[in-house]
């Protein structure tokens, strides 16, 4: 009967490939690793521009059957330019008017704009959807 050594050695089973694969696998979960954190860093922003960005909704006005009114706010870089999409939705909050407003770059790093949009149906609340810089 053979031993346990010329089994291993006929199979591929041999103490070199056994260390080849367990670096293989260290090498792989040090990859995901640092991809994933990597990830972490540019999804929050750190380091970029886009973390000085801030923006809110501050009201909303239904002005007749076919226009709304959305102001909001924006906390931006000086001398940047902004882009903010801002919608209006009725009662059943499908979207019923949309725009997408360009901020000039200005010195002021806090802005409030209002903006009138014209909608195809009755629309109950206006909201501001996300501002990027442009």
């Amino acid at each position: 009967m053979p031993d346990g050594a010329a089994l291993a050695g006929r199979y591929g089973d041999t103490a070199k490939r056994r260390t080849t694969t367990r670096w293989l696998l260290i090498g792989l979960g040090v990859f995901i690793a640092v991809v994933m954190i990597a990830w972490a860093i540019w999804g929050s922003g750190l380091g970029g521009a886009s973390s000085t960005l801030q923006y809110t909704a501050t009201a909303s006005e239904a002005v007749d059957g076919s226009h709304m009114k959305v102001s909001f706010a924006v906390d931006a870089p000086a001398n940047t330019a902004v882009s903010c999409a801002v919608e209006a939705q009725n009662v059943g909050f499908t979207v019923v008017g949309y725009d997408v407003v360009h901020l000039k770059p200005t010195p002021k790093t806090h802005q409030v704009v209002t903006k009138s949009l014209i909608t195809y149906e009755p629309a109950v609340s206006g909201s501001l959807d996300k501002c990027w810089l442009s």
